[in-house]
């Protein structure tokens, strides 16, 4: 059926050809012997046998010669060459030369240049430079082979369509799609469809695109996927040069590894799997999400380093504008780095960290995570921690460095060095205020429990008063630098997006 159709599609547009052309007569250039066929117009062509028309060169080693009808059919060894460029073969053929259109039949071979087509049946227009075959064909190019069940190919324009389970084998990828045109001219693919590009590195899935084969460069749209062993990369477009082992995302984009836990998105992404680096931008934010509680963080730009040949390190970098959420503390900052190796959060220009009631600040602060929750903390310059009291006031701890262990995520106790200063509010069982203290020493180690203070050892230079709360100004009650910034604070994973997301959120619960 499908021969059918392809000998009709071929007809219709050679009978237009044929009207507006002037007809031209083949012509027997050699034959070894002539017959005439009895009862019939035809004469019988034997050995070596040399046909023209036009400039097209037909040989076989016999044919049936019909003059009326301007055709023949050839037997044996048959072979085309046109202009001297494309060369055909088969065991048998049939050529009309009033349509200037050619079939043949049984172990047809194509070549033009250094590219082969095989199948079983062919068909040939001459006028539209347009060979065709409606079943099975295997084309050959340089290192690869391209497959499918149904083909055309344009000598003029050096491009072949494939059709219906297309397949491209070669030993640096294997392509699998519904329809794909190659242009061997400029060496590239176009694909439709359901497509597949696979290799023992990676693979990538999409619906349309092209690939520059002398680069190895793959573009994908419509929903592309890449993988490799660990990653999955999903956007709207996508770009691979599988030679630099580089892939560009744009729009909507999700990048997913598995084997460190790392979710990256925004609207532009690149992987470089060979040096281990990928890089998210544009509405970027990056998820952590080993163990049960996961870590959310959003900046301008997100960088992921991964474990290669190249690269022993794995870590997650937010640049400009850090925010993010994990249940048991959140933050901002400049610059954010989590090493996974050491398991160390480390946030640096302007951080701000916030744990349970407290809030901490300083020119450096570093976090270590231990058992997916905060064990220890780090303030280097300016260190502050506020803490508010449960009634009215808060507590405050400034230092030049601070060293904080936590217990079940809550503070347990801080060991204050250089300039260290205390003011917190002293409460009997009951809630009722003793006084506020006010104390400073050179150095102090900090009993807390359920984030109030419970103990303070000082250690040099000491200061310390306790005031009723009548005896003592409003603005004396604040350490200097004191800023409590809780409307900053993001209070889910949402509210990594910013202080408009936290605003537009508490917009529509009222």
């Amino acid at each position: 059926m499908r021969k059918t159709i392809l000998i009709l599609l071929c007809l219709i547009t050679s009978i237009g050809w044929a009207q507006e052309r002037e007809r031209t007569m083949i012509h027997i250039e050699h034959a070894s012997q002539f017959r005439k066929v009895a009862n019939s117009d035809a004469v019988r062509l034997v050995g070596d046998v040399h046909i023209r028309h036009d400039s097209t060169h037909f040989y076989c080693d016999s044919a049936y010669y019909y003059e009326k009808k301007n055709s023949f059919d050839a037997f044996q060894n048959v072979h085309i060459n046109v202009n001297d460029s494309i060369d055909m073969y088969s065991r048998t053929m049939r050529y009309d030369g009033d349509r200037r259109f050619a079939e043949f039949f049984d172990d047809v071979r194509m070549n033009d240049d250094s590219t082969e087509l095989l199948t079983d049946y062919m068909t040939y227009d001459r006028d539209e430079h347009l060979a065709s075959y409606p079943h099975y064909g295997v084309t050959t190019r340089g290192d690869k082979q391209l497959i499918s069940k149904l083909g055309f190919y344009r000598d003029d324009l050096k491009e072949f369509r494939f059709f219906n389970m297309v397949k491209v084998i070669s030993p640096k990828y294997q392509m699998y799609t519904d329809t794909l045109y190659y242009n061997t001219r400029i060496e590239k693919m176009w694909f439709q469809g359901h497509t597949t590009i696979v290799n023992e590195e990676n693979r990538m899935e999409g619906t349309h695109g092209y690939y520059l084969t002398e680069r190895d460069l793959a573009y994908l749209d419509e929903n592309p996927v890449f993988y490799n062993k660990t990653q999955e990369l999903v956007a709207d477009s996508m770009l691979y040069d599988r030679q630099r082992g580089f892939a560009k995302a744009m729009n909507d984009i999700q990048m997913i590894d598995t084997s460190y836990k790392v979710i990256l998105r925004g609207e532009y992404a690149e992987v470089w799997e060979k040096i281990g680096f990928s890089f998210a931008t544009n509405k970027a934010y990056g998820i952590y999400y080993d163990g049960g509680d996961s870590l959310y963080i959003a900046s301008d730009t997100m960088f992921y380093h991964f474990k290669t040949e190249l690269n022993q390190e794995e870590k997650i970098i937010g640049r400009r504008h850090v925010r993010f959420y994990k249940s048991d503390m959140q933050g901002q900052c400049d610059t954010m780095t989590y090493d996974m190796a050491d398991s160390t959060i480390r946030m640096r220009v302007k951080p701000i960290l916030w744990t349970s009631d407290s809030q901490m600040t300083g020119d450096v602060i570093d976090i270590k995570v231990a058992n997916h929750t905060i064990d220890s903390l780090f303030q280097k310059g300016n260190a502050f921690i506020i803490n508010k009291d449960s009634i009215e006031g808060y507590n405050q701890i400034f230092g030049k460095e601070m060293v904080s262990r936590f217990r079940n995520g809550n503070l347990d106790h801080v060991n204050v060095n250089e300039d260290a200063k205390v003011i917190s509010w002293l409460r009997e069982d009951d809630g009722s205020l003793i006084g506020i203290n006010k104390s400073s020493s050179k150095d102090m180690k900090i009993l807390m429990k359920d984030n109030e203070i419970t103990l303070i050892k000082y250690f040099q230079n000491i200061d310390e008063t306790l005031y009723p709360e009548k005896d003592i100004k409003e603005s004396e009650r604040y350490l200097d630098g004191f800023i409590w910034r809780e409307e900053e604070r993001p209070k889910d994973k949402d509210g990594i997006f910013g202080m408009e997301s936290e605003k537009l959120k508490m917009e529509n619960n009222n």
